[in-house]
């Protein structure tokens, strides 16, 4: 499949592959942006665990997510460095009768602080798309933390619209 030009130009800038995680050769490096991945979260919300403390019950459960959602983990390379991460499966639906419809749905998308502002995330993103397409998909749905003001951004700029917002209140 193509890349559109924004996408193949911000590549180049990078520097930066796209290409499907290889358990045998990436986890160690996979793992290690998962938890900064979830350290990042719980800065945002404390309320999240550290990732040390649940990295394997947690890698465990986006291969499940992926085995039985048709889904994949996509890294982002750069320097032989993996820079980045995204989990998406390609259909899904919610529990509730009144959204009943399929959708895929990005598990994660991880940027490392110092590869931000790159297109690195743009083209995790586009990738995605192109993955989800191929399958079927008809609608891309993703959770982003309400504080987290930069990926909300992100996704606004590629075409995402708010759906529904969760409210919390510690008791």
């Amino acid at each position: 499949p193509r890349l559109r030009a924004d996408v193949k130009s911000a590549l180049r800038r990078v520097s930066i592959a796209i290409r499907p995680y290889d358990a045998g050769h990436d986890a160690e490096a996979f793992r290690a942006c998962v938890v900064e991945h979830q350290d990042f979260h719980r800065a945002l919300e404390p309320s999240w665990p550290e990732g040390k403390a649940i990295i394997d019950d947690y890698v465990a459960y986006l291969e499940m997510q992926c085995a039985t959602h048709d889904g994949r983990v996509l890294v982002a390379e750069a320097g032989g460095e993996i820079v980045g991460f995204v989990c998406v499966v390609a259909s899904t639906r919610g529990d509730s009768p009144d959204d009943p419809g399929a959708y895929a749905w990005v598990h994660d998308i991880f940027v490392r602080p110092e590869h931000r502002r790159r297109g690195v995330g743009t083209a995790l993103m586009a990738e995605v798309e192109i993955f989800v397409r191929a399958r079927g998909a008809r609608e891309l749905r993703l959770g982003v933390l309400d504080r987290n003001e930069n990926a909300r951004a992100l996704y606004r700029g590629l075409g995402f619209r708010d759906y529904a917002r969760v409210l919390t209140k510690p008791l």
